[in-house]
């Protein structure tokens, strides 16, 4: 590693390694974040740059495309994006599409569309067993529809203007998100085709994330003439820091289906969710989700790996053997990108929104879907 050089603001902002700090407290940069200066393992990443001298382009890209847009929340396919860095890494190329922010197969889109049909029931005024019958002959997942559906009408309780406007809000949300979030053989352009859900535009497409090139569809959600109704409608009811929380929708969330839970929740109830409160979990979506204390051994032994390989001595184990293959043999600039690699880690897992799930709460509902590497 290079010796003595001069740890500063200016070689660090000149390196590669600066480039991959979204989400995280680095992001805002050296003079607005005090922790840089003092963080020596930081430090020494810079420095095994600095001794590799010119950066391959792919290592380059790697940082920027795949570091940088590591899965502030984990994603509800986790692993899969974490295992697409330590790939590429490997095999000294980025992927085609990185699998971060707001990209979504299919399968998950047509799981969020079958919640859309129970809603569009609710509010057309039929009973539960209408959209349940229809659910049980071709819904995505084999669950007790009839369950759902008959506790869902429950928690929704009797209708009423306010709450009719919020579960439309809520239906939007989601075929918004069904509509726009891209996969590799759906660039925003497969489903909800025929739905108006705002202004056509290739300015705001999302699956940029990672993906700085690609040019998919976007619809701007506050462009919908019918949802500017509805808000309209809402601002004079219900002050926004009443209504169901969060505000936003995020189909690609490992819990994106418990969020709509809890907001389906609220709504019935009239209120937001007080501490301590426990929402039961009346959708059944328990496997859609990762189960939590799975994903914290997984995420511990990875780091562990992880750390292993770029000191040279490679772990045993399972999830040590796929990171080891992924890798394949050790050299200079693939040991400074695993390094940096598991900085960005650290700090994801200490500021951002994979701390719930690799380190979940005791009292948080737990999900089923296996871990699958």
């Amino acid at each position: 590693m290079t010796k003595g050089f001069e740890w500063s603001k200016e070689v660090y902002e000149r390196s590669v390694s600066s480039r991959c700090w979204d989400y995280t407290p680095y992001d805002e940069g050296w003079d607005k974040c005090q922790d840089m200066e003092a963080d020596d393992e930081l430090r020494q990443i810079v420095g095994m740059e600095l001794e590799l001298g010119t950066i391959p382009e792919w290592a380059e890209q790697v940082v920027e495309r795949c570091i940088d847009s590591a899965q502030p929340c984990g994603h509800y396919l986790f692993p899969q994006g974490f295992l697409e860095t330590v790939s590429a890494i490997g095999s000294q190329a980025p992927p085609r599409m990185v699998h971060s922010c707001f990209t979504v197969e299919r399968e998950r889109k047509g799981q969020a569309m079958d919640y859309c049909l129970c809603l569009d029931a609710w509010l057309a005024g039929e009973p539960p067993e209408a959209a349940a019958r229809e659910l049980v002959a071709l819904g995505r997942r084999k669950i007790d529809w009839h369950s759902v559906c008959r506790d869902l009408w429950e928690v929704l309780g009797e209708r009423a203007e306010r709450k009719e406007l919020l579960v439309e809000q809520t239906l939007y949300a989601i075929r918004h998100a069904v509509k726009s979030n891209v996969w590799d053989d759906d660039l925003a352009s497969e489903f909800c085709r025929d739905q108006y859900l705002g202004e056509y535009t290739t300015s705001v497409g999302f699956g940029r994330y990672g993906n700085p090139e690609l040019v998919t569809p976007g619809f701007r959600e506050g462009a919908s003439p019918r949802m500017r109704k509805v808000e309209a409608r809402l601002s004079e009811m219900l002050p926004k820091e009443q209504r169901p929380y969060p505000p936003y929708w995020w189909l690609c969330a490992p819990k994106a289906f418990r969020f709509l839970e809890r907001r389906l929740w609220q709504i019935g109830k009239g209120r937001r969710i007080v501490e301590g409160e426990e929402v039961p979990g009346f959708l059944r979506c328990e496997d859609t989700y990762p189960d939590q204390d799975e994903a914290a051994r997984w995420w511990k032994a990875f780091s562990s790996a992880l750390t292993a390989w770029w000191q040279g001595k490679p772990d045993g184990g399972e999830v040590a053997g796929e990171v080891n293959a992924r890798l394949g043999e050790i050299g200079p600039v693939k040991r400074w990108l695993v390094r940096l690699f598991l900085l960005k880690l650290r700090l994801l897992e200490a500021h951002g929104e994979i701390g719930r799930l690799v380190n979940p709460k005791a009292g948080a509902k737990r999900g089923t879907r296996p871990i699958v590497s």
